[in-house]
């Protein structure tokens, strides 16, 4: 299975990361199962931490998915990273879904 690189995580704990870590990998499932895992060249998840007025951390996360059918890229920003990560998995998983299903309308458009 694919590993997703996490960059810009220095900051956060290592709960957090591996968290993270555990969030992606029913995406990936997801993917291996739909197309197939040594289709994916690269998948990263990049944060960069702002700090706003009052000592909050505003989180901008960049989901990017690189494989042989298409380049998939989500882009969040939020307060809290563990929510983030959930919501651009979502949005990932979905334009996943969408590629899949063009796919398969191809493949039955050259069978007609």
């Amino acid at each position: 299975m694919k590993t997703v690189d996490l960059i810009g995580f220095d900051d956060f704990d290592a709960d957090t990361i591996e968290e993270v870590k555990e969030k992606m990998r029913p995406l990936i499932n997801k993917y291996n199962n739909m197309f197939d895992s040594e289709s994916i060249q690269d998948f990263k998840v990049v944060n960069k931490t702002f700090k706003k007025d009052g000592g909050k951390d505003l989180h901008e996360l960049v989901m990017t998915l690189d494989t042989v059918i298409g380049s998939f890229r989500v882009k969040k920003d939020g307060w809290d990273i563990l929510s983030l990560v959930d919501e651009v998995e979502t949005i990932l998983e979905r334009q996943l879904k969408e590629r899949k299903e063009k796919i398969l309308k191809q493949r039955e458009g050259r069978n007609a």
